[in-house]
């Protein structure tokens, strides 16, 4: 992840990509832009967004965020730090060779009230955060949640269901503390009869596949998947031995865990990093995948070397979510960074109707709901599981952050 990339993130394939905010000439229907209910300074850089999964929890999320700071400016608490609302090139989040710098973070808790008011409910003080995700089981009657920060750790909260707060659960230190976790996943979100496992990705070029043992969570394996940073990596929700990755040299790959000394695709048809891989969780082998490069792509796994729609959304897409509820299978929320967020609503049938002649060229996807009040990078940003206030369910939660306006906010779409 990063703010002002290096060029390296631009160079692909012989050309340079310069992600800016653009004019585009969208589809939409029902167009208007969504208006903020509530806002809040998380002081450090916003760059993750987690609502809580389960039932009687999802009023809760989590926000991480991520800060440098210089050695010259390093105070003995953090909770001093005075941070530049500049987009310095120092501030980035780089993922590469270490500087002398600290990277610090804070994982804030936040619940949201029915009037959608915004309370924090703990501050928690951690290393530099690069992603979180809820485990979809509850362990022992618990949320779980894991976080991938830049001291190469996972660390797993269990959400105590009296107080509402976080409780440190197991650091899993999965590589070197000079060594950045980039983005986890966990498996069998599908299958809650079957015990989760957790994929991280890591500045270094690996993958991690973290198993549970009965004295801890264990590397299973660890293996070189790209040349340059992994930014993202997920499990196919429909195969939990299916690992998807994009990283930085431009590539998109998929991986079987049994086998993982060489991937089982290699797609190098992107004009930039690869930043975002989300399987959807209502349709079998649907898969979105977002791009420095600008372009939301849509796969049939069955045949992911080209895509079956290539939707232009601007200014590079870090984080893509399917909507939760099978009412809405169709619909995607996206943090397009320099070019805010956006919702995107996929023709029913996708997938059949790709493969039917005279069908493979009309567009299938619209663009319903942009949201614009963020003022920097939009990074983070998640669908809340909260019940809707429309029959439709057209008005769902969200709640999303950015980078250097260290600004959150919630609104509906």
């Amino acid at each position: 992840m990063q703010g002002e990339y290096p060029v390296r993130s631009f160079l692909c394939r012989g050309f340079v990509v310069i992600t800016a905010r653009t004019d585009r000439n969208f589809t939409v229907s029902d167009f208007y832009l969504a208006k903020s209910l509530a806002y809040i300074d998380t002081i450090y850089s916003a760059d993750s967004i987690e609502w809580c999964p389960f039932e009687g929890y999802q009023d809760i999320f989590v926000c991480g965020t991520y800060q440098i700071v210089k050695p010259e400016e390093q105070p003995k608490s953090t909770d001093n730090i005075e941070r530049s609302d500049s987009e310095d090139e120092d501030d980035e989040i780089d993922a590469g060779p270490s500087k002398p710098t600290q990277r610090v973070g804070r994982l804030l808790v936040f619940q949201v009230g029915e009037d959608d008011s915004l309370e924090e409910i703990q501050r928690i003080e951690t290393p530099a955060i690069l992603d979180t995700r809820w485990a979809p089981h509850l362990d022992n009657g618990k949320p779980t949640l894991g976080v991938g920060d830049a001291k190469g750790h996972v660390t797993l909260y269990a959400l105590n269901p009296q107080t509402k707060r976080l409780e440190e659960v197991e650091p899993i230190q999965v590589d070197d503390e000079l060594i950045l976790c980039l983005s986890l996943d966990w498996s069998n979100r599908l299958n809650p009869s079957a015990p989760s496992t957790i994929i991280t990705s890591l500045s270094n070029g690996n993958l991690s596949h973290l198993t549970p043992t009965q004295t801890g969570w264990e590397i299973e394996s660890s293996w070189k998947a790209h040349d340059f940073e992994p930014w993202i990596t997920s499990f196919d929700n429909w195969d939990s031995n299916t690992v998807w990755s994009g990283g930085d040299d431009c590539k998109l790959k998929r991986w079987d865990l049994r086998e993982t000394f060489r991937p089982t695709l290699v797609n190098k048809n992107f004009d930039a990093g690869v930043t975002t891989i989300t399987s959807s969780p209502h349709t079998e082998h649907l898969l979105a995948v977002g791009s420095y490069d600008e372009n939301l792509r849509i796969f049939d796994t069955r045949s992911p070397k080209e895509p079956i729609e290539t939707i232009p959304l601007g200014g590079g897409i870090w984080r893509t979510r399917f909507h939760p509820s099978s009412k809405r299978e169709n619909d995607i929320l996206n943090a397009c960074m320099h070019d805010n967020f956006k919702i995107v609503r996929l023709t029913d049938n996708i997938l059949d109707d790709a493969q039917q002649e005279g069908k493979e060229d009309e567009q299938k996807w619209e663009v319903v709901k942009t949201f614009e009040d963020h003022t920097s990078l939009a990074y983070g940003v998640d669908w809340s599981r909260l019940p809707s206030r429309s029959d439709s369910d057209e008005d769902s939660l969200i709640a999303s952050c950015s980078f250097y306006d260290h600004s959150m906010h919630l609104w509906r779409g």
